[in-house]
């Protein structure tokens, strides 16, 4: 592929950029900017605080425990009508907002939403780059994902913008529409495989040239035989190893990749407390708040970094490296609370690698575990403990730093979660080689 001409790698970059968008949208628009509007929101409500968050927590477990489903669907319709059906239900539901006055109808909204972003959000993206990237696969799910972050940075202070000045009403419109702006590419161009086009997946043997066999689009080969027939005698070919299929997923991996899963992002909750935080250091408010804007910063580099390092040492190797840095970060947090303020944002900055394990080191983890065919359903059950664990985090903190009055509980609690975490890796690794 390295002498591949740009033409032929164009429908693989548009892939990826299709995957930049979506992450872009399902995690740094719907999910890391939402929080911008919890005061304002929640004060001409009448309503806690804490009681209209629960409808972002509603729109995150929704679609985290509709993973499972949805990687059937998207194996059985067109992607990109399903890409483009759940942005628009994503888009208006978030839209709907603006006209809302009732925390349920949030609650119901937020639901809806959550169904929406099972089809472009973080299985449907991996799943992407996994048919379509048999080389420098680790670095396109980092590219991909790191968009995420990017959007983050860029939307969170854009909307908490919007919202003093056209009010929060009118910043709910803009988030629709900017969310589901950003999905269009992927709702036009995604396919699930490129074998739908007749091209192989990059890196594969002769990618990039039109494989005959592979075109779904009814021509035909030298015996007369349409491409859709050879893909369903290989659909039918793996369906004869569907027992072989459901009894990877059993493997004690599962349990042990789950386990990592729902505790590695319980740890994640950290940084959204870091405003409090900075104030129980001392340190202001306003410092908290760069200390979350340099965490996204380390989000955004640590993901480009473990995809890199994955594809040169492997996923559980790169994954550990990441682990090391947040154990630092959390260790400096408890022993440097005092220092400058400097000290404190080059301390979160390295704390953002959290983010990497998460959402590139765990896909990539399950697709070396179990497998390119075995992984949309593997991943679609990580995808729950994954919401599972962020959207239970942010409370079990709070519920701490109330019953401790401070937050050293919370950052020993996740030097363990790494300790453990670390370990299980080594674990899986072992299991692995084991088995081959």
């Amino acid at each position: 592929m390295s002498n591949t001409s740009f033409k032929d790698k164009l429908p693989y970059l548009s892939i990826l950029l299709c995957c930049c968008l979506m992450a872009a949208s399902a995690i740094g628009v719907y999910t890391n900017s939402v929080g911008v509007f919890y005061s304002k929101v929640s004060a001409d409500l009448g309503v806690g605080r804490g009681a209209f968050a629960l409808h972002a927590t509603l729109c995150a477990l929704t679609a985290g425990f509709l993973c499972p489903a949805a990687a059937g669907v998207i194996r059985k319709y067109p992607m990109h009508r399903l890409i483009l059906l759940g942005s628009l239900l994503s888009g208006v539901s978030t839209v709907l907002m603006a006209f809302s006055s009732n925390i349920y109808l949030f609650y119901l909204l937020g639901i809806l939403r959550g169904i929406g972003m099972t089809m472009f959000s973080l299985m449907p993206v991996t799943t992407l780059i996994n048919n379509w990237f048999k080389e420098k696969h680790g670095l396109a799910v980092g590219i991909a994902l790191s968009f995420s972050g990017l959007a983050g940075a860029v939307f969170s202070p854009l909307f908490g913008s919007l919202i003093e000045t056209v009010g929060w009403r009118n910043s709910f419109i803009w988030m629709g529409v900017i969310g589901f702006a950003l999905t269009l590419p992927g709702a036009f161009f995604a396919h699930y495989s490129p074998e739908e086009i007749g091209l192989l997946a990059y890196g594969a043997s002769g990618a990039g040239a039109s494989s005959p066999k592979g075109d779904r689009a009814g021509k035909s080969g030298k015996n007369g035989k349409s491409a859709d027939a050879g893909s369903k005698k290989a659909e039918k070919s793996a369906a004869g190893k569907g027992s072989a299929v459901k009894e990877a997923l059993y493997l004690p991996t599962l349990i042990l990749l789950s386990l990592m899963t729902v505790l590695h992002t319980s740890v994640t909750g950290i940084a959204q407390h870091f405003p409090g935080m900075a104030e129980w250091m001392s340190q202001g408010a306003a410092v908290g708040a760069a200390m979350v804007s340099a965490s996204m910063i380390g989000n955004i580099i640590s993901k480009l970094i473990i995809g890199t390092l994955s594809d040169r040492i492997g996923p559980f190797k790169a994954s550990m490296c990441m682990i090391l840095v947040n154990a630092l970060a959390l260790a400096g947090l408890l022993l440097l609370g005092k220092s400058s303020a400097a000290v404190l944002y080059g301390i979160a900055f390295l704390y953002g690698t959290v983010y990497s394990v998460g959402a590139v080191g765990i896909p990539l983890l399950t697709r070396k575990l179990f497998g390119q065919k075995n992984y949309s359903r593997a991943y679609s059950i990580m995808t729950i403990f994954t919401s599972v664990g962020s959207a239970s985090a942010l409370t079990i903190i709070g519920l701490v730093y109330d019953l401790t009055g401070g937050y050293t509980a919370a950052l020993i609690g996740g030097l363990l979660i790494d300790l453990v975490n670390f370990v299980l890796l080594i674990v899986m690794g072992k299991v692995q080689t084991k088995r081959g």
